[in-house]
């Protein structure tokens, strides 16, 4: 296997910018997933990586390998697509032989890679049937399995679980996990679901309008995100964000907004004093506010009142959408909350885990 690195990497389709100086080393052997929005440029960055496209400027190394002018059937790649791509007069077996037999592989290593790859897969009972005749699981497993038969140095996945129902689709990321620990294998994955980053990638690449956003283990983005967008696009439900200003008052500082004003932590105060007099906005999770009833002895300045918009029940849990100062937020609380509409309510905010962005360049405060 190898790494693959982009060396300030850009990719334009006339006046428009796929790609913006990129710049990203995947380690060899790694899980990595790129995410974000449609048009961010993770597909294209894939595709300059198998050689299906061109970069405008830049260098593409697969190992210590220069590959921008190396043909795509010499980069030794093997994709995944969103559309399964399996020939239907084929069977499953010659579905999976077919990349080896355009090699001219002997039969007999062909044989043994096919069923290697059927059996690690679970689909060595499905060889002698048409792809027609196969549940979606069993046809994007089918799609993984001549990729892996090609035992190439890097494994491209281009939103390969798109379209497979929500269970299934669980059932499958376990797979591919399990699948990456037994191979071993540099893999690049491509998704617009965060779930999927989450539980997939050992780093996340976030992606927005063609740049790099974050590079990190998928915990650390999530806990600490560099920037209004990762903060926004990383976490289901999404994270609150309310206008505010950061004031010093009595040897304290105080996040205030309409309708709130909130003590900052004296430990994480500390980091961002020098900040004081900016605009900023506040943000906080769903899962960091609380009913103030729940909370035994909530800190001074770490609430808001707030009324109850909508309740949503999910069985383990309840989203509930509050209003403050004319802003509309959102609260993850337990299922045994009583919440109803129109009703007022005081919300604890977990100040220890708020985050503030300078509002003007977006970025976080607190890095």
């Amino acid at each position: 296997m190898a790494r693959v690195i982009f060396d300030r990497v850009s990719k334009y389709f006339g006046d428009i910018v796929a790609l913006r100086d990129f710049d990203l080393e995947v380690h060899d052997r790694e899980f990595l997933v790129m995410v974000g929005p449609s048009g961010s440029g993770k597909s294209t960055a894939l595709r300059l990586v198998a050689g299906l496209e061109e970069a405008t400027s830049g260098r593409i190394f697969i190992g210590d390998r220069l590959v921008n002018e190396v043909a795509p059937k010499d980069r030794d790649v093997a994709m995944v697509f969103q559309s399964y791509a399996l020939y239907p007069h084929m069977n499953v077996y010659d579905n999976l032989a077919h990349p080896l037999q355009l090699r001219r592989v002997s039969r007999a290593e062909t044989d043994e890679r096919v069923k290697r790859a059927a059996d690690m897969l679970s689909i060595g009972d499905l060889l002698a049937r048409k792809p027609r005749e196969l549940s979606g699981g069993q046809r994007q497993r089918v799609a993984l399995g001549r990729a892996i038969v090609r035992d190439p140095e890097v494994f491209l996945m281009d939103e390969p679980l798109s379209n497979l129902d929500a269970k299934l689709r669980v059932r499958t990321r376990a797979e591919l996990i399990r699948l990456h620990e037994r191979l071993r294998a540099t893999i690049i994955y491509v998704t617009h679901d965060q779930q999927e980053a989450m539980t997939l990638g050992d780093r996340i690449a976030v992606l927005n309008n063609g740049a790099l956003q974050q590079l990190g283990a998928p915990q650390i983005v999530y806990d600490r995100p560099s920037n209004l967008f990762v903060a926004g696009f990383i976490g289901s439900p999404s994270m609150n964000f309310f206008d505010a200003s950061l004031l010093a008052r009595d040897e304290a500082l105080f996040v205030r907004g309409t309708g709130f004003e909130v003590l900052v932590p004296p430990e994480r105060a500390r980091a961002v004093d020098r900040h004081a007099g900016r605009d900023v906005v506040l943000g906080v999770r769903p899962e960091h506010m609380y009913e103030q009833s729940e909370v035994e002895s909530a800190p001074p300045g770490s609430s808001l009142r707030a009324v109850v918009d909508v309740v949503e029940p999910m069985g383990n849990e309840v989203f509930v959408y509050l209003s403050t100062g004319g802003q509309i937020f959102t609260a993850r609380l337990n299922a045994e909350t009583d919440l109803r509409r129109g009703q007022k309510v005081n919300m604890v905010i977990d100040t220890y885990k708020m985050h503030l962005f300078d509002r003007d360049t977006e970025r976080s405060l607190f890095l």
